[in-house]
């Protein structure tokens, strides 16, 4: 089975975004409400869209959850170093890190059920 390739053009398009948003001085203030929240849905549709472009691998999940974590690492690395309007959070991080955790059981979930015919 061939993966579209629109699914790692999505991924690249919303890291920018992503990454964009989270290196600009003033960001918009849309959103959940509470920037944890704003993190951990975030994460979520990163790991969620990572693993569909990294479906034709051997481990989508894995790659998924590692490009996730890398991601949440790499923004709160450069916010910390490289802006100075912005801050690196342990918070966020954890935010970060339950978002991506949250989308890989449901998608463990998913894998299990479709496994075992349910």
């Amino acid at each position: 089975m061939t993966i579209p390739r629109f699914w790692p053009a999505i991924l690249l398009l919303l890291t920018l975004g992503i990454l964009y948003l989270a290196l600009t001085p003033a960001p918009p203030t849309n959103g959940l409400g509470w920037d944890k929240a704003n993190h951990a849905a975030a994460m979520s549709v990163v790991t969620l869209l990572a693993w569909q472009a990294y479906q034709p691998r051997v481990r989508p999940l894995f790659f998924a959850g590692l490009y996730a974590v890398g991601l949440g690492i790499l923004i709160e690395l450069l916010q910390g170093f490289f802006t100075t309007s912005r801050s690196a959070e342990w918070g966020d991080l954890l935010a970060d890190l339950t978002g991506t955790a949250c989308a890989l059981f449901l998608l463990t979930g998913r894998n299990y059920l479709k496994e075992h015919n349910r």
